[in-house]
């Protein structure tokens, strides 16, 4: 009634709009994953099970995601 009218995004629209800021999310956090990746290699190369290596790699990129969600 007031206002600018502005036209409502079409589904179609809504969805690559997600999928673009889903993309960019994903670029954003890439280095966590490959610092998860590089940490769980270099436990190996030290000797570690790769039970505990993968164990402790996960555990580290889950309090980095944590850190990034809270901010």
């Amino acid at each position: 009634m007031f206002g600018i009218k502005t036209r409502t995004p079409t589904l179609d629209e809504q969805r690559a709009a997600l999928a673009d800021m889903l993309m960019d999310g994903m670029s954003l956090l890439a280095p966590l994953f490959d610092a998860a990746d590089g940490m769980r290699a270099d436990l190996l190369a030290r000797g570690w099970t790769s039970q505990i290596a993968e164990h402790l790699a996960g555990q580290w990129l889950a309090a980095m995601l944590a850190k990034v969600s809270e901010a």
